[in-house]
């Protein structure tokens, strides 16, 4: 509680600029009584929320306010509502507006875009999400339909039926048009995904149905190919040509670890059907600080001409010292200058909310990261130096994953838990250790 009130009191002598990385937070305090039988010492400590983020564009060498996103709460820190804003001449104009509903278990039930009316000077309805589970199953159906002012309702576009294994993976999903002359539901898009014993995704392959011959056919596939340790190595595109009824590649992509960094590159090439031969086109490297946390996306396009990489974009991040991302520049390169110009900027404004989560024993060995930190599908864990059992807690104390990992190498598949903050806690014999894990 200490760390808590003194961080606190250094954010406000900072000027307020928080941040957090959550929209998707249900709870502010875990079940003890869950956490006794489990042995877990409970203590008070806290999270970011996230308010308002601010963006930024170039001009000149300084930076012009352009946008901002601000956000609502309900009293279990649900976002209720986020409102995009322009700025334009010194005043805030009303852009777009997402409202959220949630069901009791605080699940996401509808989400509903507006925009903004001058004329009228008030909110008109757009777009909304409604999602909803089978019974009896872990399917989710996501229904889109978008507002008719004419006939003031609500008319159904397409809907999404999306399928998972029972250990959360998602292994398909069918995307449905409505056919408002027929009054019923047509298929369109057919996606399935296959993972080896592992978990590993191998493949993603896409159908679309022809209507007039009621018949599924190909359209493209995703490849994805693993070293021995589990990491991505390769993974590329592949078009169904009709004429000839073959496979064909498209655009291939080649993933390593950069030499001097912690980070990876990723390097795409695009098949030329002239040259019959692969044409490079775009390298991307990820950097890495020492806790996993990404701070540097860098672009670079092939040149043919001189046969050499040029600079063409650089995204960088900063963050606390409790990992969160504080902002975010996007620079573009300047040949003229022979060096990146400031683009775009984004500053982020957070609240620090109080909460209890389980606590450990002082570290050893030094602290253990899980990286890359957010997450998206897969994390690593760094600084893991026996056997030991790592489980994710949501901060309304809830295990949601646990998995027995043996190497640093082994991927985590972290794919199943919503956009949010966790708690993961790693156990051996030699000890207890903690850390934040961001989900994007």
């Amino acid at each position: 509680m200490e760390r808590f009130l003194s961080l606190v009191a250094a954010l406000v002598a900072w000027g307020g600029t928080v941040q957090s990385q959550s929209l998707d937070l249900s709870a502010t305090t875990l079940d003890l009584n869950l956490l006794e039988g489990k042995k877990i010492e409970v203590l008070d400590s806290f999270y970011y929320r996230l308010d308002s983020s601010y963006i930024y564009i170039s001009h000149g060498e300084g930076w012009e306010l352009d946008s901002k996103s601000s956000y609502v709460y309900d009293e279990k820190n649900n976002v209720l509502n986020s409102v995009f804003q322009f700025y334009d001449a010194g005043v805030w104009k009303n852009g777009k507006r997402i409202e959220y509903t949630y069901a009791e278990s605080n699940s996401v039930l509808n989400t509903q875009t507006l925009k903004w009316d001058e004329t009228e000077s008030k909110w008109v309805n757009v777009w909304k999400k409604s999602y909803r589970h089978e019974a009896n199953s872990s399917d989710l159906v996501v229904l889109y339909s978008e507002w008719e002012a004419e006939a003031e309702n609500w008319i159904d576009k397409w809907q999404q039926v999306q399928v998972y294994s029972e250990d959360g993976k998602l292994t398909g999903y069918n995307t449905k048009n409505w056919n408002r002359e027929k009054n019923d539901w047509e298929n369109y898009w057919n996606y399935e995904c296959l993972y080896d014993e592992n978990g590993k995704l191998l493949e993603l392959s896409n159908k679309s149905f022809n209507v007039d011959s009621a018949e599924w056919n190909d359209e493209w596939q995703c490849i994805y190919e693993y070293d021995s340790e589990g990491k991505l190595t390769h993974h590329q595109i592949i078009d169904w040509d009709k004429d000839s009824s073959e496979w064909k590649s498209v655009r291939s992509f080649t993933v390593s670890e950069l030499e001097d960094v912690n980070g990876t590159v990723e390097v795409r090439e695009d098949w030329d059907l002239e040259a019959d031969d692969w044409n490079k086109s775009l390298r991307h490297s990820s950097v890495y600080d020492e806790k996993g946390q990404l701070v540097k996306d860098i672009y670079d396009r092939w040149n043919p001409e001189n046969n050499n990489w040029t600079s063409n974009r650089l995204d960088k991040y900063k963050y606390n010292v409790d990992g969160i991302k504080l902002e975010e520049e996007t620079l573009y390169w300047d040949d003229a200058k022979n060096s990146y110009k400031n683009h775009l900027k984004t500053v982020y404004f957070y609240s620090v909310i109080s909460f209890a989560k389980p606590s450990v024993p002082k570290s050893f060995n030094g602290d253990f990261y899980l990286y890359p930190n957010p997450a998206t599908t897969y994390v690593y864990i760094r600084n893991l130096y026996e056997e030991s059992v790592l489980t994710i807690y949501s901060v309304d104390g809830k295990a949601l994953l646990q998995k027995k990992v043996a190497s640093s190498n082994e991927p985590i598949n972290v794919g199943s838990l919503k956009k949010g903050v966790y708690v993961a806690i790693l156990k051996s014999e030699s000890g207890v250790r903690t850390t934040k894990l961001v989900k994007e």
